[in-house]
């Protein structure tokens, strides 16, 4: 309890810092070689935390341009490896952008926690980070699955359900 503790602490403080920094989409990027994907690494993280923070409504063509960069990242890259199973799906089934939150947090988590990564704390930062997207957007659409979910996350049962319902 004390690791996810700490782990919420450091996510706050660097989507804290990073909301004081100003951030610019990569452009022009060339994901070919391991050495590509390497150097893009902390625009990664840089991107989870804007996209974290950036309203759905806001700075649309630039959110645009970092969820494509996201995706051409984790798609390629051979050192992270985000799967989308059907709970993913189920949870950003009516707001589309969940599913973006979902895998910049855990491409984010997996940067930083290269020698101690672990699949279920990942999961578990991602899908925290998709509860809290969800809850700060005034326009999203009301999801039963996500309101579930929030409940379960309330009665700290989150890392339980990952466990047995993460399916």
């Amino acid at each position: 309890m004390k690791q996810i503790l700490s782990l919420v602490i450091i996510i706050t403080a660097f989507t804290l810092t990073a909301k004081a920094q100003k951030y610019d989409v990569p452009m022009h990027y060339e994901l070919t070689t391991d050495a590509d994907f390497n150097m893009y690494e902390q625009q990664v993280i840089n991107t989870a935390d804007w996209l974290q923070q950036t309203g759905w409504k806001d700075k649309r063509e630039k959110r645009q341009a970092a969820r494509l960069f996201i995706l051409a990242w984790v798609q390629g890259s051979h050192s992270v490896s985000v799967s989308i199973n059907k709970a993913v799906n189920d949870l950003s089934d009516l707001n589309p952008e969940l599913l973006f939150t979902y895998t910049s947090q855990y491409a984010k988590f997996a940067l930083q926690h290269k020698t101690d990564f672990d699949k279920n704390t990942a999961n578990l930062v991602a899908l925290r980070a998709m509860l809290t997207k969800y809850s700060m957007e005034e326009s999203h659409k009301k999801d039963e699955d996500v309101e579930k979910l929030i409940e379960i996350n309330k009665e700290g049962n989150l890392a339980s359900w990952i466990a047995t319902d993460f399916k």
